[in-house]
């Protein structure tokens, strides 16, 4: 399957090396010169697509799925992409659960109130030019050097009894590899390991807050429950303490 990754992010990165370790045929996009070399090592082709400038995308045309793994939040690529006439059966967003408002209760795919509109608005881009979009909202992203111990190195805590919304970036690629094979029309999803530790549990700070079992309801919680329902998934990493 070819399979074109626009963004070669942190994510990106990873997943072009994951499909391509199945053998499928990655193009993978980045608008920094400098990442060339390395994601050369992990995709069958690299190139530079800055949707800042006039770009040419013919190189895209044959892609049978289109990941789009542009920064959610910031607009800088919005004007370019309306450009861009390529087509693809399939499409796939990951944006953010950012886009849900810091209200302590659980938020479902249902929410639409006061929604965060930089995000909005790039999904709205997204899909009004690709209609059959699958938007995966992502919870914080977690996996390799990327723990609370690095981020926290040395460093106080403040609220040590905040629950997590984390996902590991191992189930991100298996979730892709997942929705390769489906025939879902489009659709939005969160996508958040199911356990929500706090902080402190996490980082093992002994801390009076942290130790009482928390009502989720009693704090900002995402659920993943319709992704689970929806493709009867079971995730590698559901428990971001043992990330």
């Amino acid at each position: 399957m070819k399979i074109a990754i626009i963004g070669g992010g942190w994510v990106g990165k990873r997943l072009a090396k994951y499909l391509t370790e199945r053998n499928h045929h990655v193009i993978v996009t980045t608008t920094t010169p400098d990442k060339i070399t390395e994601l050369k090592t992990v995709a069958a082709e690299v190139h530079l697509l800055d949707f800042n400038e006039v770009s040419e995308t013919d190189f895209l045309n044959d892609a049978e799925i289109a990941i789009f793994s542009m920064p959610i939040s910031q607009n800088s690529w919005h004007q370019g992409f309306e450009s861009i006439s390529n087509v693809f059966p399939k499409t796939i967003l990951f944006s953010s659960t950012g886009i849900y408002p810091q209200q302590n209760r659980i938020f479902t795919e249902n929410d639409t109130d006061h929604l965060r509109a930089d995000i909005l608005n790039s999904e709205m881009k997204v899909l009004e030019k690709y209609p059959q979009t699958i938007i995966l909202r992502l919870g914080g992203l977690m996996g390799d050097e990327r723990s609370l111990k690095n981020f926290f190195n040395n460093k106080k805590v403040p609220h040590p009894e905040k629950l997590v919304n984390y996902i590991h970036y191992e189930d991100i690629l298996a979730s892709i590899d997942l929705l390769l094979h489906s025939d879902k029309p489009a659709g939005i999803y969160n996508f958040v390991a199911p356990e929500h530790p706090s902080m402190g549990e996490i980082l093992n700070i002994e801390d009076k807050n942290t130790m009482v079992q928390a009502d989720l309801s009693s704090q900002r919680i995402i659920s993943s429950e319709l992704f689970v329902q929806e493709f009867s998934y079971t995730f590698i990493r559901p428990n971001p303490k043992c990330f």
